[in-house]
């Protein structure tokens, strides 16, 4: 589980991306952040962009590269934990960089 911060500013992200502007800003953190707050169990998670349900193509697409991201970190398949805080870890990463202006 995550800390009180760590889980509000996912909600955070998650609200924000409800904003279509936003979200088609910022695509990447917003499926890291959905990610991040799905309830997956277990070990044995396949990454893959099914997991997440995506409609349009290009957001499959922009999944199949965060994914691509994660799967460096956790492996291609991985534990439901270590998944999430592999896309929380993400979503910190990219809102640092924004923020310093990378």
């Amino acid at each position: 589980m995550f800390d009180a911060s760590t889980a509000a500013l996912l909600r955070e992200v998650e609200r924000a991306c409800r904003d279509v502007e936003f979200y088609q800003s910022h695509k990447d953190v917003c499926i890291a952040a959905r990610l991040a707050l799905m309830n997956i169990r277990g070990r044995g998670v396949k990454v893959r962009p099914s997991l997440l349900r995506l409609a349009e193509l290009s957001d499959i697409k922009t999944a199949s590269n965060v994914l691509a991201e994660l799967k460096r970190l956790v492996g291609p398949v991985a534990d439901g934990e270590g998944l999430r805080r592999a896309a929380a870890e993400y979503v910190y990463k990219r809102i640092a960089e924004a923020l310093c202006g990378r």
